[in-house]
């Protein structure tokens, strides 16, 4: 299998637009992505943490991933979201890929109860070693409860099959980065929202995140002409992102999110189902910010 390079740009972790069966709504995610790589978007995480990769049934995950990849048709790399509780478990998840053409699976650590340092590289050792698949580590302690730290890292960067790291950890990467400590072919995606700016900047420019999706307008903006750098207008147009992102962290997240994927034209449910939908006065703010931002 030949891994495509992971450009610099944004990389868009989809959301997963379900009905209330949990079945995928094909037409929404379909056109989810095509809104992506119109907006210039450099690669596709499908079913991460945006899109509800814990909660999606078993009958519909392998054919999530496969609509995602003949949605993509090969313009840019597509990881898929493995993450479990245990090492088998995970490769259930891998198994059940079958043979799609995709570029990498991510897993986070973990995430039932806290895992010490050698359990972590057990874990993405062991994975690594038995994925037919590159593997993307996805560093999210504030699920996990187990930071990916710099230690290990250094260690698990030593395999050859695990190609990657998505960290919100700009302190870490950056010291790697100033110790010439990133392995040739290692990706970094950073995924701290709201420091995009700032790690652009410094030099960190594959940067991966759920709010690309539903800011298709500020995404292309902000990451257009990216080797120019400049930082008025990429502050600028994160900054509407982060305004709306904002808003959301007043109810339930995927449900505001939910309703801000109504409003491009992408409808479904991108929340749990027991997740409450937003209420009509966050669906007010939402639609107001979105018109002020030009995503509508």
């Amino acid at each position: 299998m030949t891994v495509k390079q992971m450009e610099n740009g944004f990389y868009s972790a989809l959301g997963t637009p379900t009905d209330d069966n949990g079945k995928l709504v094909e037409k929404s995610f379909a056109k989810e992505i095509e809104f992506m790589i119109t907006s210039g978007a450099a690669g596709m995480l499908c079913m991460g943490s945006m899109g509800k990769m814990e909660s999606i049934r078993n009958s519909e995950y392998s054919k999530i991933a496969d609509k995602c990849v003949k949605a993509v048709a090969k313009r840019v790399p597509v990881l898929v979201g493995v993450m479990d509780c245990s090492i088998a478990r995970v490769l259930d998840r891998i198994d059940a890929l079958g043979d799609i053409d995709i570029d990498g699976v991510v897993t986070t650590v973990p995430f039932y109860a806290k895992v010490n340092a050698t359990s972590i590289i057990n874990f993405f050792t062991h994975i690594s070693k038995k994925s037919k698949y590159p593997v993307f580590i996805y560093d999210l302690p504030s699920v996990t409860q187990s930071p990916v730290t710099a230690d290990i890292l250094k260690h698990l960067m030593k395999i050859q099959n695990i190609k990657g790291v998505k960290t919100a950890n700009i302190n870490m990467i950056l010291d790697l980065m100033r110790n010439d400590q990133i392995r040739p072919g290692f990706s970094v995606f950073y995924s701290g929202l709201d420091s995009f700016d700032a790690a652009i900047q410094a030099g960190i420019k594959r940067n991966l995140d759920g709010m690309f999706t539903c800011t298709p307008y500020n995404s292309r903006m902000m990451y257009e002409n990216l080797e120019d750098q400049n930082s008025e207008k990429i502050s600028f147009h994160l900054n509407n992102i982060l305004k709306l992102r904002n808003i959301f962290l007043g109810e339930d997240v995927l449900a505001a999110y939910s309703y801000a994927m109504e409003l491009i034209g992408c409808p479904g449910n991108y929340h749990c189902d027991y997740a409450e939908p937003a209420s009509e006065k966050l669906k007010e703010n939402i639609y107001t910010c979105m018109k002020n931002i030009k995503e509508i």
